[in-house]
């Protein structure tokens, strides 16, 4: 970003994207179907839809590229140079400064093994094609520009990709794009993994960014972020638009039956499950914490009781170390302090040196469900290990069992003997609370498990939690960003910043008097959120818990 709110001074007309009957194939299988997208600029068009709908596989043709295996047809008309069936170089070259992709997954726009200082300023030097480049200077100053554009501390620039939160990786890959100065960025779920307070943010700059006359093409399933920035919205289902029009239209009135299902879901919450009082304390953490080895501290004396067939949420921001506590009680990132008992009992902070019968019990469902698969096996050998190993279920059962259960939380037989890469984001993340669910746990730990779901997908989700959590006792400890989601189906609710629990709340408390500083900023954010118009000025009052 430069003064004056322009993005390089650079002034775009006429039609930037032009895409007409856009198909993509894998077999015999129709990922997209004849889909059409204009993009002028300084607009926003998004897409929405369930996943699995083809909004990955679309984001991927706009820019000419598929996957392995994925046969593209039909045209994407780029600044007059249609992209599909030209040569790689003929793609780069079209593409250089005019288009630009944020991947749904950050990880896979970040080189491993280059500090984010690095990449940046390699970036920048694409800024001026043709010419020598803007020069170490020129490239300095556009670096700091564009971090601080994106609401990143400048300490990241000398850090590695994996030394980064989630939220953290989203905004250095929105940086790489911002500073080549696009004439359009497709985005491919931008805010997932966010935390609340980011994805307003997030709002923020991307509003800033197309009222310096940058088109954004936009495939997401946030609707609050649709329709706080789309003019124009597309309804995807089966890789098909089936409705298209104005953004209060479609989400205001929709007329298709897949639209009014997203909306509706929006809305819907899980259905809590009976019960008169809180049951005995199944896992209790008494004062832990956890410091990495160059002595930091992660994560600060914590206390915190898991009740039997309750349910708890524990929210805040990217990075305040909601992770670190859910692994903790998993045993995956041991406590490095405090005590942790299961029934009473204390356990070991390490899964590793606990009994399978400890390990059965807690149960962890981690955030980035794509890197817990193995790449190269199918998903349902996979959830099966878990019966089979912790409840001695023999193999054939085990895939029997780990195939009903896929079926109810809808990936179906076929989808489920697909290897994992051959799944969308939230397939991925129902089949990795499958396969803790085989487990038959008393404590299920789900981290940002709503996060890579849709509207739909998200509230059965978590109604279906909701329902074992009644059916079996099991209790569930829900980490999460976005507070609208679990604050109703929680029973008690704790806000996490800077690795210290503080503040604990019942439902409904949280979002009516919040009392800590991290908590006001939650609160006011989810309200920013909602709002089509652009959120006041965050103001934050004197932490009082």
């Amino acid at each position: 970003m430069e003064p004056g709110g322009t993005i390089g001074g650079r002034a775009v007309s006429g039609r930037v994207v032009r895409a007409r009957g856009v198909h993509a194939r894998a077999d015999e299988r129709v990922l997209v179907d004849a889909v059409d997208v204009d993009v002028e600029p300084g607009t926003v068009v998004a897409v929405v839809g369930r996943s699995g709908s083809g909004k990955t596989t679309l984001a991927q043709a706009l820019l000419g590229e598929s996957r392995p295996g994925i046969a593209l047809s039909g045209s994407v008309t780029l600044s007059g140079v249609d992209l599909l069936g030209r040569s790689e170089k003929t793609r780069r070259t079209a593409r250089a400064g005019r288009i630009a992709l944020v991947p749904q997954h950050p990880g896979e726009a970040l080189n491993p093994m280059r500090r984010i200082g690095g990449a940046l300023r390699e970036a920048a030097a694409l800024r001026e094609s043709g010419s020598r480049g803007p020069g170490r200077a020129g490239r300095e100053a556009a670096v700091r520009s564009v971090v601080a554009a994106v609401g990143l501390d400048p300490a990241v620039l000398r850090r590695f990709p994996h030394q980064l939160s989630g939220g953290q990786q989203q905004r250095v890959v929105l940086a790489q794009a911002l500073i080549t100065r696009p004439e359009v960025i497709v985005l491919d779920e931008p805010t997932t993994g966010a935390d609340t307070v980011t994805r307003s943010e997030i709002a923020d700059l991307l509003s800033d960014v197309v009222a310096a006359g940058t088109a954004l093409v936009l495939l997401t399933h946030d609707l609050a972020l649709a329709r706080r920035l789309a003019g124009t919205v597309l309804v995807l289902h089966d890789g098909r638009v089936v409705e298209r029009g104005t953004s209060a239209s479609v989400l205001g009135a929709p007329a298709s039956e897949q639209g009014r299902t997203l909306v509706a879901a929006e809305s819907a919450t899980a259905g809590r499950a009976p019960q008169s009082r809180p049951g005995p304390p199944v896992l209790v953490a008494e004062g832990v914490g956890h410091r990495a080895r160059d002595g930091a501290v992660l994560l600060g004396g914590a206390h915190l009781t898991v009740h039997e067939g309750g349910w708890v949420a524990i929210v805040g921001r990217s990075g305040a170390g909601k992770t670190t506590l859910a692994r903790g009680l998993a045993g995956l990132t041991p406590f490095t302090s405090g005590v942790l008992r299961l029934d009473g009992e204390p356990v070991s902070p390490s899964a590793r040196r606990r009994t399978r019968a400890q390990r059965r019990h807690v149960q962890y469902v981690p955030q980035d469900a794509q890197a817990s698969f193995d790449p190269g096996r199918a998903v349902t050998t996979q959830i099966a290990r878990t019966a089979e190993l912790l409840r001695g279920v023999p193999v054939r059962e085990a895939r029997a069992e780990a195939a009903e259960l896929l079926a109810a939380w809808g990936v179906d037989a076929e989808q489920a003997r697909r290897r994992p890469d051959e799944l969308s984001g939230g397939q991925l993340q129902r089949a990795a609370l499958v396969r803790a669910l085989l487990a038959r746990p008393r404590v299920l730990i789900c981290d940002e498990v709503t996060s890579a779901l849709d509207t739909v997908n998200r509230a059965e989700v978590l109604r279906t939690l909701a329902h074992a959590r009644g059916t079996f006792g099991m209790a569930v400890v829900l980490i999460s960003h976005d507070l609208a989601a679990v604050s109703r189906p929680a029973d008690e609710l704790h806000v996490v910043d800077a690795g210290r629990i503080v503040e604990t709340a019942g439902p409904g408390v949280l979002e009516s008097a919040p009392c800590s500083r991290a908590g006001k900023e939650l609160v006011i954010a989810t309200r920013s959120l909602h709002d089509a118009v652009a959120s006041p000025k965050r103001q934050h009052g004197d932490v009082d818990c």
